[in-house]
């Protein structure tokens, strides 16, 4: 397979991950080693991204052994084949992550790599949905913390992409929705409410302004990490 095959290949691919939102995996695909391999590291980032997020550690860990363990397919053209290193040796980081901060970090370095492969085989991708997400407060909980999740989802997708207009609008609406809605007093002091919601718009504005890709990493590391200490208070995983 050549690099315009393998362009198609991963295209197609990245196709069906925009029309599920990036939020679940397509269906498999068969016949094809680069898009069998893509659709393995597509399952296996997401689940890197919501151990990370919960701040489940264990899990966290089987899955980038998982990752490091992986490999490459048969017949995989050697222009993807050659992103497999970095690729894995984030996942062997990751591997070792004993806090939150270190599987956030061990997760946003792994987006990035992917994006570094898109970029590599010049793949274009298109930009993630973007759902709307209601203002800071105005929903419970539940609807608050799913319209985060969105959020930080679209900044996922601008690292995976990679996509400036994906991470913008994460961006933008993590400044928006940042906040944490009323009625968390009864489970957790003020003062740690007030200190997670500055944190994450300040965090928003920071990845506003992050152009290069290591600025971006970690900006996404310090969110998804500030996320997984708050779910870690709440007993949320």
């Amino acid at each position: 397979m050549g690099t315009s095959a393998a362009r198609t290949a991963i295209s197609a691919l990245v196709l069906t991950w925009a029309a599920v939102g990036c939020s679940s995996a397509p269906e498999p695909f068969m016949g094809n080693p680069t898009r069998g391999q893509m659709l393995t590291h597509f399952d296996l980032a997401l689940e890197l991204r919501a151990h990370a997020i919960n701040g489940d550690l264990a899990r966290f860990r089987s899955a980038a052994h998982s990752l490091a363990e992986l490999q490459p397919a048969r017949d995989l053209p050697a222009e993807v084949f050659l992103q497999f290193g970095p690729l894995r040796y984030e996942a062997r980081v990751g591997q070792d992550a004993r806090t939150n901060e270190a599987a956030s970090q061990a997760a946003a370095e792994i987006a990035r790599t992917c994006g570094d492969c898109h970029a590599a085989n010049e793949v274009d991708i298109p930009d993630a949905p973007l759902a709307p997400v209601a203002p800071a407060g105005a929903e419970d909980l539940v609807g608050h913390m799913d319209g985060l999740a969105r959020v930080t989802g679209l900044l996922w997708a601008g690292l995976v992409g990679p996509s400036d207009a994906s991470w913008q609008a994460g961006a933008a609406a993590l400044i928006d929705a940042g906040a944490l809605p009323e009625g968390l007093e009864t489970r957790l002091p003020a003062r740690d409410i007030d200190f997670a919601s500055e944190r994450l718009r300040r965090l928003g504005r920071e990845a506003s302004a992050a152009a290069e890709p290591e600025y971006r990493v970690r900006a996404l590391s310090e969110i998804w990490a500030t996320c997984s200490d708050c779910h870690e208070k709440l007993g949320i995983r």
